[in-house]
């Protein structure tokens, strides 16, 4: 029988994660560079009806605006030089590979940022914001000519941008950033579709509104006295009968398809809950989950289905990876969603 192994998140995991997650919430958001000292104020605020800074807040969002003035007063080449030193790569990183790890910090922040913020997190902090600067008229004259601002080498907007940044991001990262967390791949168990030395960002509040589908790929932690975290993908469903016959798995009676799935030991074990699972019926508010690379996996198999209530979140991308034999980058993997 081949070796079977959790895929965890491991101490020196954790330790890297942390430091990325301080630079991205400390030095990197919390240092902003560029940064004018004088405060914009305005000599009258009038009662215009909110609406006109809820419009100028949603155009700001959806424009991307405020997350281009975010990511342009963040340490982008700290974050990479950050990133180079925790992997130990083996060879100093080229202005290239640079540029691509600061794209994909970029694109990472976005998400961790904005995409997973709650609904109209942003507007509506926006809209209070621009309603304390901007009488109700001049909202409506930069509502009005919004799309010609962008032609602007300076305006209006931009200091209103810069100054929200800087005197309310600080405060308002910490509500953001708890909807997130990023882990590293330490194992095998999940192959090919996360590889060791994978780091990833995952929602921990996916489940808080929705419930978990088929193929979700989640970290949960293990109802043990140690609590360890795993990661896995989900085959069956509160109510669902799930049965395995010779490493096929059929859920309700039906074989599923698995084109994700890796095996490495094709010869079947007669008798084994590796390769033979007599039909169980998932219990109410717990999920079936397995590992892909199913040799070298200990999931619900061996420990049975997991409670909702141990789910910690839905693995969304890679944003980083190194080989840990080689400690080399994998480049291709960067941005790839995981399905």
């Amino acid at each position: 029988m081949t070796r079977t192994s959790f895929c965890s998140v491991s101490d020196s995991g954790r330790g890297c994660f942390r430091s990325i997650v301080l630079w991205l919430v400390g030095v990197g958001l919390g240092l902003l560079t560029g940064c004018s000292e004088t405060s914009l104020t305005v000599s009258h605020v009038d009662q215009e009806p909110f609406t006109v800074y809820q419009q100028l807040a949603r155009l700001e969002v959806t424009s991307d605006r405020l997350f281009h003035m975010i990511a342009a007063q963040s340490d982008v080449v700290g974050y990479s030089r950050l990133l180079e030193a925790q992997s130990g790569l083996s060879t100093p990183l080229t202005l290239t590979q640079a540029d691509r790890i600061e794209q994909s910090f970029v694109h990472s922040l976005k998400v961790m940022l904005i995409d997973l913020a709650p609904t109209n997190f942003w507007e509506d902090q926006l809209a209070d914001y621009y309603g304390t600067r901007l009488a109700g008229a001049d909202a409506q004259a930069l509502v009005t000519g919004y799309d010609d601002e962008s032609l602007l080498l300076w305006s209006t907007l931009q200091d209103l941008r810069e100054s929200f940044v800087r005197d309310r991001l600080p405060e308002l990262l910490p509500l953001v950033r708890a909807r997130s967390q990023i882990y590293q791949i330490p194992s095998q168990s999940m192959e090919p579709t996360l590889l060791p030395g994978d780091h990833v960002i995952v929602h921990q509040v996916a489940y808080q509104a929705a419930e978990p589908q088929p193929g979700d790929v989640v970290v949960y932690r293990y109802p043990d006295e140690n609590g360890k975290r795993f990661l896995h993908r989900v085959i069956g469903l509160p109510g669902d009968q799930i049965a395995i016959r010779d490493q096929v798995v059929y859920v309700n009676g039906e074989a599923l398809s698995e084109p994700y799935t890796r095996h490495s030991d094709r010869s079947s074990m007669a008798g084994h809950v590796r390769d033979h699972l007599p039909p169980i019926t998932v219990p109410l508010e717990t999920y079936f989950l397995m590992g892909d690379n199913r040799e070298e996996s200990l999931d619900s198999r061996f420990l049975g289905p997991i409670s909702k209530e141990h789910l910690l979140g839905r693995v969304l991308f890679v944003y980083w990876s190194v080989n840990p034999d080689t400690h080399d980058p994998r480049w291709e993997r960067l941005n790839q969603l995981v399905r």
